[in-house]
C-alpha cells in the first residue's frame, strides 16, 4: 500500500526528532545532513529544502526545547509566599522531571555537548533561558539575603552551585539510571533540604 504523503510541517517534525536523537549521541559536529536524511528516510536535498542547513535544524531544536518547559511558572507561587524550601524544591523538580523522558534526555545530552564546546545551542540556552532564570532567582535570593534569611554571599554563587548540583543529579538519575532508589519528588525535597541547610543564615555565619 502506498504511504500517505506527509505535509511539510509533519516532515519537519520527523527531521527534528531524528536530528535530536543523532545530536544526542555524538554532538553537532559528528552528525551530517546525510545521517539525518537516512534516519528519516528522505533525501538530503529534501532536508535542505525544509531547513536550509544543519545549523538551522540545530537551532530549531534549541528554540523548541526552551519553549516547552518554562520554569518561571513553577517558581512564581513559592517565591510570592517566600517559601524558600518550595523555591528550591520547584527548581530541582523542574530539572529532574524534565530530563526524565527520552526526548528531554536527548535535549539534556545535546546541551552537555554544547556546553563543552560553547556552541550556538549553548549560547541560545545561556542567553535566552539561563541568564533570565539566574537573574530571576538571584533577585529572590538577594532579597532573602537582605532580609537576613540567607547568608551574606553573592546570590549568583548560590544559584550556580544549586544548578550544578541538580544538573549532575539529573545525569545520575535520568541518564545513567543510578538512582532508581529515589523518586523525583523525594529527591527534589532532599536536595532542597540539604542545600538550604548550607545557605540559611545563623548567628555564627553572620558574626
Amino acid at each position: 500500500m502506498r504511504q500517505k504523503k506527509l505535509s511539510s510541517e509533519d516532515r519537519k517534525t520527523q527531521v527534528l526528532a531524528a536530528a535530536r536523537s543523532l545530536f544526542a549521541r555524538g554532538g553537532f559536529a559528528e552528525v551530517t545532513l546525510d545521517d539525518i536524511a537516512a534516519m528519516v528516510g528522505i533525501s538530503r536535498p529534501r532536508v535542505i529544502q525544509l531547513f536550509g542547513s544543519k545549523r538551522n535544524i540545530y537551532e530549531a531544536i534549541a528554540e523548541t526545547a526552551y519553549r516547552s518547559h518554562p520554569m518561571d511558572r513553577d517558581l512564581v507561587g513559592p517565591m510570592e509566599r517566600k517559601d524558600d524550601f518550595g523555591v528550591f524544591k520547584a527548581f530541582a523538580y523542574h530539572i529532574l522531571k524534565h530530563t526524565a523522558n527520552r526526548e528531554d534526555r536527548e535535549i539534556f545530552k545535546i546541551l552537555m555537548y554544547a556546553r563543552l564546546r560553547e556552541d550556538s545551542f549553548h549560547q541560545k540556552h545561556f542567553h535566552e533561558k539561563d541568564t533570565l532564570m539566574i537573574s530571576y532567582l538571584a533577585d529572590y535570593v538577594t532579597k532573602r539575603v537582605d532580609e537576613g534569611v540567607f547568608r551574606k554571599m553573592d546570590p549568583r554563587t548560590i544559584i550556580f552551585c544549586y544548578q550544578a548540583m541538580i544538573s549532575n543529579l539529573a545525569i545520575y538519575k535520568n541518564v545513567m539510571k543510578r538512582m532508581e532508589f529515589v523518586t523525583v519528588d523525594a529527591l527534589s525535597e532532599e536536595c532542597a533540604q540539604i542545600f538550604l541547610q548550607g545557605v540559611l543564615a545563623t548567628k555564627e555565619s553572620d558574626s
